[in-house]
């Protein structure tokens, strides 16, 4: 009991607290929105990809709810950046059999009331792996693991994306 009580004196003393939002979300703020991604890849429909994903992500965690920008406390602004296939694994003949999906974004968090910007930062990236086979000879199954592949990579960024505005990490 003892070392309960010293455990919660020390994560006191240094600035940890224990609410249900923190971050870099002001005190009172209870909306987010989320507006498409801007697009900067040559990789189509990346940006609808990752937005969803994101939307997706706040609406599970819940202590933000997910308005339209004109209602929202916050906004988050964001940019696909990066998209990029990395060959993983290769044939006896050099054909490519797996590819790794990397996306970067660069995402801004904006005060809805006053348009002041609380946090921009460009390097948030995937942090897992999300690979996808390649089926010779079968097109459309290399596509539709390649879409499932890309779901998870948006996920994942998603996931980081929450992490960064509810946790400030």
């Amino acid at each position: 009991m003892v070392a309960v009580f010293w455990l919660l004196v020390g994560l006191a003393s240094c600035g940890y607290n224990f609410t249900p939002v923190g971050g870099i979300v002001p005190q009172g703020a209870k909306t987010i929105a989320i507006p498409v991604f801007v697009n900067n890849t040559v990789e189509p429909y990346v940006d609808v990809e990752v937005t969803k994903a994101v939307v997706d992500e706040f609406l599970t965690d819940g202590r933000l709810k997910v308005v339209s920008t004109d209602a929202a406390d916050l906004v988050i602004l964001g940019k696909v950046t990066k998209f990029v296939l990395i060959p993983q694994t290769y044939s006896i003949d050099p054909y490519v059999l797996s590819y790794n999906v990397s996306i970067n974004v660069t995402i801004t968090i904006v005060d809805g009331k006053t348009q002041k910007v609380i946090l921009q930062d460009s390097g948030v990236g995937t942090i897992f792996n999300s690979s996808y086979g390649v089926t010779l000879g079968e097109i459309s199954q290399t596509k539709i693991a390649k879409s499932a592949a890309i779901t998870n990579a948006c996920k994942d960024l998603a996931s980081t994306i929450r992490s960064r505005v509810l946790e400030g990490f």
